[in-house]
């Protein structure tokens, strides 16, 4: 739960309050297999990011 709330507090800290709340409404209304499916294309851009971020 409070690695949970780290990063709810880090998304506010990002982006505009009613982006996540559009966000989770929408989540919200998502099958399991469809949050999954989400869930993995989140960590291929994050990975991306984070390759780009590393190049010299």
């Amino acid at each position: 739960m409070v690695r949970t709330e780290e990063l709810f507090k880090e998304m506010l800290d990002k982006y505009d309050p009613e982006l996540i709340l559009n966000a989770l409404d929408e989540m919200s209304r998502m099958g399991k297999k469809e949050l999954i499916a989400l869930g993995k294309s989140c960590e291929i851009i994050n990975r991306a990011e984070e390759d780009k971020n590393h190049q010299p």
